[in-house]
């Protein structure tokens, strides 16, 4: 079957890649209006060393910045459909996982050097990265490395690829982002980039939506030992915590990438849990009376993109002794 785009008066028709390399061409180039605008891709085919790593090669990583708080780092490994899913795909994505997985701080240390002396050598980029988070390009990277992911960009996702890929996350509670580009030229001269993300997520709504049908279907199947597995004991207690002293107000519902506190059937606070602070949002305005709190530390959050955009206040919590703070800041919007 073939597919086609008609627009402008035009009909465009789907143009298989002939090699990987045209497809990383297109990603480079496109990467930040598929991503985000405070984005930036690595190009760089780093094999990695380790004692329990294969030292397979990616092609890149991708770090961003959207929110300073919580940055996304991703292994990114580009295929085309065509490679074989068995001997070449899956391997090559679990060789990925195994480092994010069993890393030591060695490892970790050497890929943060990296990737800093990588983008030390773009001074304007440096000084934008500064700018736009306000702080040190090494401890943007150190915070990304709290949450290392893996992203695989491919020209098309075979149903068993997207399914295993799935499982696997699920199984050992690691996010995989998965985008597919395909392009469409018409007269030899005219192109359009067509793309699909799997990062897209509900607005908040317990009740899940088609916004990405292979997503939602599944959404609800995380728990929340997929958020917690592996996290330093302080950062379980938070979370757990705050939990156990609102579960009379609360349903919790996991999601991939939030744990989501409704009320109502409406989301009044979630959690994105990373290794040194579970950072809450809240549907409430940061307001005077919020100084009280003075062990909670509140940023508005409306103009910057996390993964529960429409609650516009973050709270960071790296200290079990806030947690009693947090329980009581929760009664008090929550009776709003």
């Amino acid at each position: 079957m073939r597919h086609f785009i008609l627009g402008n008066n035009l009909k465009y028709y789907k143009t298989p890649y002939k090699f990987e390399k045209d497809l990383t061409k297109i990603f480079e180039t496109h990467y930040k209006e598929i991503i985000s605008q405070k984005s930036v891709f690595v190009t760089a085919e780093k094999q990695f060393k380790t004692k329990n790593f294969k030292n397979a090669i990616c092609d890149g990583f991708l770090l961003v910045w959207e929110n300073p708080t919580t940055p996304l780092l991703y292994i990114t490994e580009i295929e085309l459909e065509k490679h074989s899913i068995d001997r070449h795909i899956l391997p090559q994505i679990g060789d990925f996982i195994s480092f994010v997985k069993r890393a030591s701080n060695e490892d970790l240390t050497d890929l943060r050097g990296f990737l800093y002396e990588k983008l030390k050598q773009n001074k304007v980029l440096f000084k934008q990265i500064q700018k736009d988070t306000d702080r040190e390009v090494y401890e943007l990277i150190d915070n990304a490395l709290e949450d290392l992911q893996v992203l695989l960009v491919i020209d098309r996702m075979n149903p068993n690829l997207s399914i295993g890929l799935s499982q696997i996350e699920k199984a050992i509670s690691l996010k995989i982002r998965k985008i597919e580009v395909s392009k469409f030229e018409a007269d030899g001269k005219n192109e359009i980039i067509f793309y699909s993300d799997s990062e897209t997520e509900t607005n908040g709504s317990s009740k899940t939506t088609n916004n990405n049908e292979e997503d939602e279907n599944v959404v609800d199947e995380f728990t929340l030992d997929y958020h917690l597995k592996e996290k330093p004991e302080t950062i379980q207690a938070i979370v757990n915590g705050f939990i156990e002293k609102t579960k009379d107000k609360i349903v919790v519902l996991p999601k991939k990438h939030y744990i989501g506190y409704f009320k109502d059937d409406k989301m009044i606070m979630s959690t994105v849990v990373r290794n040194k602070s579970a950072i809450f949002y809240s549907k409430s305005l940061i307001k005077d009376s919020d100084k009280k709190f003075d062990k909670l530390n509140f940023r508005d959050v409306r103009n910057i993109g996390h993964y529960t955009n429409h609650l516009p206040t973050e709270i960071v919590v790296s200290d079990i002794e806030a947690l009693d703070q947090l329980v009581e800041y929760f009664y008090k919007i929550s009776e709003k």
